[in-house]
């Protein structure tokens, strides 16, 4: 089960246990994990943005190729 999967399982329970009485806890909870869903998936975007583009692997193996480049190389 993903972890959207998991959040709607979960508010869709909590709605199942809503009550007069306890309608702005129930409601709260479902807000909160709204916004930890929205964080995750905002945190899911930049990671690979970030740290799985193509564009951006391409440039670190580069980097260390170079790198290892300037180390082997013997001094003329």
């Amino acid at each position: 089960m993903s972890e959207q999967d998991q959040a709607t399982w979960a508010i869709q329970a909590l709605a199942a246990l809503k009550t007069t009485d306890n309608r702005v806890i129930i409601d709260s909870i479902i807000k909160v994990i709204d916004d930890q869903q929205a964080e995750i998936e905002s945190l899911r975007g930049s990671m690979e943005g970030q740290l799985w583009s193509p564009t951006s692997w391409h440039q670190d193996q580069q980097a260390q190729h170079a790198d290892l480049d300037e180390t082997t190389s013997s001094p003329k």
